[in-house]
């Protein structure tokens, strides 16, 4: 391979001598660290502190423009649910692509039943992991990835009094209100709580209605969304007789309380699971994602209820988890369309907690140089094979896409990158398993290296030519390769892993 020329000018424009003197305050601490002296992770979290203290903005109101006409999207207009419930919304009286719901049969057709032992990375043994990955948000999560709501743990119902058929049962709304000295008193209990619960980036933010579905589709009886929890009683039974299309769209008034708050929890992935994008690898990877969104959102909402305030958890399917993620400070939005976190870039996974309880001191919005750098980058446009990822210089408040006219599932009005989810979701049933290379290329997704910080946190601080360079540099150490069988090898291989704890 013939070697890249990479310039790097301090006289070019772009780099001020601010950016300059921002790395080499950066470059200060790392020799003041004493890196020889003290461990990696030590240095690490000195160098981060200093970094973040430098480079991360913080935000007053939500930092994305939003057109005045912008209208809330319903839960029927996310593309998986269109294909995977179409008897659904035709039944209400909306047209249905065809060629969606072969794409989504396709994509449930391969991934559920299908696998190849001469492929790699689609063998049996890659389909019984990824199985494994998604039982716990198949179990008790069940739709809630596709936007379907009120189902299993997420439950809307807020009791009162314990289920007297189960032996241990904590889930109802406790009588008595605890109280707390302090609104960031009440916070921290909170992010404590739910990183207990397992999960690894916790914010907190108002309930903004501009996110949230403006209408819920659920064909599900409500008999059928939840275990066993004891014979059904004269009143279920008879709901259950009368079930109909004409009782399958539901709005906020139909919401057991008035939400206040939002909390919001990403959940990291597998850094060498994404890696093997395309793959049931990859998908397994994201599946646990799932499950650990259908997990800890529950324990934290029973967790409030015991606190005496209602809660709802909730993955996909109350609302828009991007938007919540940035106004609750947790990462930036990003060309490829998914929020692009500080520690983590887009490799991460979203889940929100709805309730009604307000005191409580408020995170912010935080950014740190993510669309900027997207705006060169592109490497998740190069790397995406249907080009459904965006090759627009700049966001843009409208689709600007081939299927822009039916495009119900944009978010117009929102200034961002709009990504073409028909071409994407064909992919997936071309591959039998939901791709995951736009993640597995960007350049923010690297392992937690102390290095990959730093060379993250310079980008943020310099824009135009640094941020090619860095693209660059990403591909001469060869990070986010895709279609990589190597990287399959890698996951499964034992070097370099300990199982036993020594």
């Amino acid at each position: 391979m013939a070697k890249k020329e990479i310039k790097l000018n301090e006289n070019d424009p772009a780099v001020s001598r601010r950016d300059f003197l921002k790395i080499g305050s950066a470059g200060a601490v790392l020799g003041a660290v004493g890196l020889s002296s003290i461990t990696k992770d030590a240095a690490a979290n000195r160098l981060d502190k200093h970094l973040v203290d430098e480079l991360v903005t913080i935000h007053d109101e939500f930092p994305v423009e939003v057109r005045a006409d912008y209208v809330p999207p319903r839960n029927w207009d996310h593309v998986q649910y269109r294909s995977f419930f179409a008897d659904a919304v035709k039944a209400i009286g909306e047209e249905v692509d065809d060629e969606i719901v072969a794409d989504g049969q396709a994509f449930a057709q391969k991934m559920n039943f299908a696998y190849d032992d001469s492929k790699i990375g689609y063998t049996k043994t890659d389909k019984a992991l990824l199985a494994g990955a998604w039982a716990m948000n198949n179990f008790s999560a069940g739709p809630s990835p596709a936007g379907v709501p009120d189902f299993g743990v997420n439950t809307w119902e807020q009791k009162t009094k314990k289920n007297p058929h189960a032996l241990f049962d904590n889930d109802y709304v406790a009588k008595e209100k605890a109280t707390f000295k302090s609104k960031q008193e009440a916070a921290n209990q909170i992010k404590r709580a739910a990183k207990l619960y397992g999960a690894d980036l916790v914010g907190i933010t108002r309930r903004d209605k501009r996110w949230d579905y403006s209408k819920f589709l659920n064909p599900i009886p409500p008999l059928a969304r939840k275990a066993f929890a004891g014979p059904p009683s004269p009143e279920q039974l008879e709901e259950l007789h009368n079930w109909g299309p004409d009782k399958f769209v539901t709005d906020w008034s139909d919401f057991p309380f008035v939400p206040k708050t939002v909390i919001v929890m990403a959940f990291e992935m597998d850094y060498e699971g994404i890696s093997t994008s395309p793959s049931l690898v990859g998908s397994a990877a994201a599946g646990a994602g799932y499950s650990k969104m259908a997990k800890t959102p529950y324990q934290l909402a029973v967790y409030l209820k015991n606190l005496g305030y209602q809660a709802v958890s909730a993955g996909n399917d109350m609302g828009l988890s991007v938007p919540y993620a940035i106004a609750a400070g947790l990462g930036e939005g990003s060309r490829l369309g998914q929020v692009v976190s500080y520690k983590y870039g887009p490799r991460v996974r979203l889940a929100k907690v709805y309730t009604d309880f307000d005191f409580v001191e408020y995170d912010t919005p935080k950014s740190f140089g993510v669309m900027d750098f997207c705006k060169k980058c592109m490497r998740c446009a190069d790397a995406c094979p249907t080009k459904a990822i965006s090759y627009d210089k700049e966001p843009s408040f409208d689709p600007t896409h081939e299927n822009k006219d039916n495009a119900w599932y944009n978010i117009k009005g929102v200034k961002k990158y709009h990504v073409d989810a028909r071409k994407c979701f064909k992919l997936w049933g071309e591959l039998g398993d939901d791709c995951g290379m736009c993640m597995a290329s960007c350049p923010y997704n690297k392992p937690n290296f102390w290095h990959h910080r730093l060379v993250d946190s310079i980008t943020a601080a310099m824009p135009g030519p640094v941020h090619s360079f860095m693209r660059q540099m990403d591909e001469v150490f060869g990070y986010g390769n895709v279609e990589d069988h190597e990287s399959i090898k890698k996951f499964y291989s034992p070097k370099g892993k300990s199982y036993d704890g020594h």
